[in-house]
């Protein structure tokens, strides 16, 4: 059984209505007892108050950079670029951390190494706090869809800390 309270009222009650019939005012089992619906209006009673808003600030949703968000999604673009071998690494040296390079050289692209063996499908950038954008991206990588995950950092400018192909 549900719990209505005094303003809501149940699908089949609305039907009932429309159909022009009485509506049924159903028992209410509140874990003791059956609870009788209101004599005059029909309309089941509250059994249990909400509980209060807890104390302190409420807390308030980071407003996205868009500059940042921009910035994140270019550089993974460039990062699937260099992986197809249509850009060179040495382009983007400066915005990644010297770690993610030698990891993108180590995916396997292509087996004859020729450019189209990796293509951004769909770019996802998010930021969960001011000092970081998460991007979440789908490659096409030796024809299967893959997932892209890369983190970024606010240092000076945007660095891609960790970048992962899964």
């Amino acid at each position: 059984m549900t719990i209505t309270h005094d303003h809501e009222e149940t699908t089949q009650d609305i039907l009932r209505g429309a159909l022009g019939l009485t509506p049924r005012h159903r028992y209410i089992w509140d874990g003791k007892d059956l609870i009788e619906p209101c004599g005059e209006c029909g309309h089941n009673p509250i059994l249990y108050v909400p509980a209060p808003l807890p104390a302190g600030d409420p807390v308030t949703d980071v407003v996205p950079d868009p500059e940042a968000l921009r910035e994140a999604s270019v550089t993974v673009t460039m990062l699937v670029e260099v992986l197809d071998q249509r850009r060179a690494a040495r382009q983007v040296r400066d915005r990644v951390h010297p770690r993610v390079l030698p990891y993108l050289q180590a995916v396997p692209a292509d087996a004859i190494g020729s450019h189209g063996a990796a293509r951004l499908l769909h770019v996802r950038p998010v930021q969960p706090h001011e000092g970081a954008v998460e991007v979440a991206a789908t490659i096409r990588l030796r024809g299967r869809r893959r997932a892209l995950a890369a983190s970024f950092e606010l240092h000076n400018s945007w660095i891609c800390q960790p970048i992962r192909i899964l």
